[in-house]
């Protein structure tokens, strides 16, 4: 935001194009127009006031060009399902490319390089807004088909785990984490979860596999063990006991060992000592 104690009259450029955008009645060819500058360099910089403060943008959209639409901007709220620019509140905003909206430039063959490049290197699409003044929209765009064509879309990435999950069962079976469940849930509501859930969603998942695979490890003799670990031998048939399981690395997993190993029976070797034919 433009600090309290300047005058009335804007000293830079900057100041100038900041009081127009805080204003949220012109769109950036007007803005360019009244500060004498391009729209390129509007575009950038309300990126810098919005990584600063807030402020509201009109925009046109090309089915609607009698039609203005204000896009208010908050950086300092989570992301949200609107994208990337962190945009708090749009209403109808559904393009599928840059070119369904009008007053927007073309990015030639250079300017793409400079992105792609910039994206490759993690560069994150507000920093390079900043930097560079591209239209935000193309960023947008473009970021978005990036991530998609480097296999780095954290939206498919999410589906596919949320697929996972309820193939597994974490959805509809009873006596599954009501955690992750409240959390499937909360995804489906909204279309996406934060970073901290999403960790937090994780974290439970990998919980609950490990417990089910021990379980599953102490009723299932042939089922093979982590490294480090083994089970007890029957005396009679030399088969693996399922009631225990060791860790040879430690004292108390040897000792064990020592004194049961090949010295008890299981239970297939009791049933035929107690019943004789």
């Amino acid at each position: 935001m433009i600090k309290k104690g300047l005058t009335n009259k804007p000293k830079s450029k900057r100041e100038q194009i900041w009081r127009l955008a805080l204003g949220g009645e012109l769109t950036p060819n007007e803005i360019a127009l009244k500060a004498d500058t391009t729209v390129q360099n509007v575009w950038k910089e309300t990126s810098i006031l919005r990584s600063r403060g807030g402020l509201a943008i009109r925009k046109t959209t090309a089915q609607q060009s009698n039609k203005s639409e204000m896009i208010y901007l908050n950086p300092g709220e989570e992301q949200n399902s609107t994208g990337i620019l962190g945009l708090s509140k749009i209403r109808h905003r559904t393009p599928t490319s840059v070119n369904s909206l009008i007053d927007v430039p073309e990015l030639d063959s250079a300017g793409l390089k400079i992105l792609y490049g910039e994206f490759k290197s993690g560069k994150m699409p507000i920093d390079i807004l900043a930097e560079y003044g591209f239209h935000p929209e193309i960023v947008e765009c473009e970021y978005q088909r990036f991530m998609q064509l480097s296999e780095r879309d954290n939206g498919d990435l999410m589906k596919r785990i949320i697929l996972t999950l309820t193939r597994k069962g974490y959805v509809d079976e009873s006596g599954r984490n009501e955690k992750i469940k409240a959390l499937i849930k909360l995804y489906r509501q909204r279309g996406y979860l934060l970073n901290n859930e999403i960790l937090n969603l994780l974290e439970l998942y990998v919980q609950e596999e490990v417990q089910d695979e021990t379980d599953l490890m102490l009723i299932d003799t042939y089922r093979r063990l982590p490294n480090g670990f083994s089970r007890i031998r029957c005396r009679q048939c030399k088969g693996m006991l399922g009631d225990a399981i060791l860790c040879d690395k430690l004292p108390i997993g040897k000792k064990l060992r020592e004194e049961y190993d090949e010295k008890l029976l299981c239970e297939v070797c009791r049933h035929d000592l107690d019943n004789p034919d």
